[in-house]
């Protein structure tokens, strides 16, 4: 017992040595979550689509008057 304590480092008993890949393991997010940052990016998708034709205009507008 003394030389598995040894290994395990300073301070360290077997409770800690045990549940030490439990608090490794990255936690998942929750559903709620996931499913606003989904509804985020489909509305910033959709508002980003809406907002590409007008930006065209505007760009290629200002393109022929710098031209001129």
């Amino acid at each position: 017992m003394e030389n598995s304590r040894n290994k395990r480092g300073y301070g360290e008993s077997v409770e800690d040595a045990e549940h030490a890949p439990e608090s490794k393991k990255q936690k998942l997010p929750a559903l709620a979550s996931v499913i606003v940052e989904a509804l985020k990016v489909d509305s910033l998708q959709r508002l980003c689509s809406s907002l590409e034709p007008l930006l065209r205009r505007i760009v290629s507008l200002e393109t022929l008057i710098s031209i001129r």
